[in-house]
């Protein structure tokens, strides 16, 4: 049987070959639009807020900085055998494309070198990119402009003007019976919102509406964030009460 991607000419492996270098495509990203600048140093600067983000990442139960690294390693021998294969859609190439494989090469490296490096070289620069904090958010990044996007409604046929609480219990519903797998990561991240900015209202508009290009309906964030953990924790309490055994 042919599936709906392969009958549209995206096989299975090319799929594979993609998603294989989904942490090379994050690692990246800031450069999506310019291409990566030729020379280190300048990239080095423009990257270092992205790699303390991915350690950040990392720290938070996503890739590790040596699978990042492989993966470029991986990108650098693919672009030296096929520069036009799939598997690197969306992963810019360096402004010089002939040196892209060199760049991708001394970027691993760069990676897991900033392992070594003093708490003050690493965070030097204090101020965060929206990359940098998006990595933060992986649960948001997917929900959020599904659910709640600019326009402010849960996306769903009958709930045009469906009310802030209403559009909550909606994801809830669409997450169960697997809540005790999708919904404490996004209560967490709830609660991490709001101590990143501090409960400014403000903060999280720009960040979530403009760079995530998600919303939180009729309701503010700073209502709205501690509305959906309190709903995730109060449906998880009813619906999902612990099950590990309890001991004599």
């Amino acid at each position: 049987m042919t599936s709906n991607r392969e009958r549209s000419g995206v096989s299975r492996q090319d799929l594979m070959d993609y998603f294989s270098l989904q942490g090379a495509r994050i690692a990246l990203a800031p450069f999506s639009s310019t291409g990566i600048p030729d020379d280190s140093p300048e990239w080095k600067t423009r990257l270092a807020p992205t790699v303390r983000g991915l350690y950040y990442f990392r720290d938070g139960g996503g890739r590790n900085c040596y699978e990042i690294s492989s993966q470029l390693l991986r990108a650098a021998d693919i672009f030296s055998a096929d520069p036009s294969s799939r598997a690197l859609d969306h992963i810019p190439a360096a402004v010089s494309p002939g040196r892209t494989p060199e760049v991708y090469r001394d970027i691993a490296a760069y990676i897991l070198e900033r392992r070594g490096l003093l708490l003050d070289d690493k965070y030097r620069q204090g101020q965060m990119t929206a990359h940098e904090i998006s990595l933060r958010f992986p649960r948001f990044s997917q929900f959020m402009p599904i659910y709640f996007g600019q326009d402010g409604v849960a996306i769903s046929d009958d709930m045009q003007f469906s009310t802030i609480e209403e559009g909550i219990a909606l994801i809830i519903e669409e997450a169960h019976p697997l809540c005790m797998w999708r919904l404490p990561g996004l209560a967490a991240e709830s609660y991490e919102a709001l101590a990143l900015f501090q409960n400014d209202e403000d903060a999280m508009d720009r960040f979530f509406s403009y760079v995530l290009r998600g919303g939180s309906g009729s309701a503010d964030f700073v209502d709205f964030f501690p509305l959906l953990a309190r709903s995730i924790i109060d449906h998880l309490a009813a619906e999902h009460p612990p099950v590990w055994p309890e001991r004599d």
